[in-house]
């Protein structure tokens, strides 16, 4: 039986809601801003640090003096390797504590060999986003096209470079579900009775 979640989703698409729908269905925990006070902790840095990792636009380029130097060079992404590094050994460990739900933070790839995860993707179609953050972030259907075409850049950039993978691939997940077509609640009974 599978009894832990990972949430991968399209900004906007209402992946997360899903996750907290079935974390509270199941009783299970729920962990995502928890996994960056964690880090924050640890470490004794800024939780706003840490966030600023996830959300940063990843440099892909990499400097001349870090050609010649690349001892001494210290690489634009590294603050954000090492914790990428970190979260994703805390979060093997977490979920060695029982059963929950993980939003994000790459959890899918991290916990892609672990038997009892459920890896799935949200995904909607773009007037169902943008009416969506319209309404929660009262917003104009510009801004919020902007929002959701920025936030899904950086998320797209953040895992393709923490993990090697292409972000929103098929062959990432156990299951892809269309949060426009299906409805959040229905999403969430579909996860419900496929973890049993």
């Amino acid at each position: 039986m599978k009894n832990i979640v990972t949430v991968s989703r399209e900004y906007g698409s209402g992946g997360y809601e899903i996750g907290r729908m079935v974390a509270e269905k199941m009783h299970y925990d729920f962990y995502d801003k928890e996994l960056i006070a964690h880090i924050a902790d640890k470490f004794m840095i800024s939780k706003s640090f840490v966030a600023s990792t996830e959300d940063k636009e990843i440099s892909l380029k990499r400097n001349i003096f870090h050609e010649v130097f690349p001892v001494l060079a210290r690489s634009d992404n590294e603050d954000a390797d090492y914790i990428f590094r970190e979260q994703g050994r805390f979060i093997v460990q977490l979920v060695e504590k029982g059963n929950c739900v993980i939003a994000g933070r790459r959890a899918d790839f991290y916990l892609k060999d672990n038997p009892n995860a459920l890896h799935v993707f949200f995904y909607a179609d773009q007037d169902f986003k943008v009416e969506r953050i319209c309404r929660m972030e009262g917003c104009s259907e510009e801004e919020a096209a902007k929002k959701i075409a920025d936030t899904d850049k950086r998320r797209r950039t953040s895992y393709e470079y923490v993990t090697g993978r292409k972000w929103a691939d098929r062959h990432n997940y156990s299951l892809m579900l269309c949060t426009s077509a299906l409805g959040l609640e229905n999403c969430a009974e579909l996860i419900v009775n496929l973890l049993g």
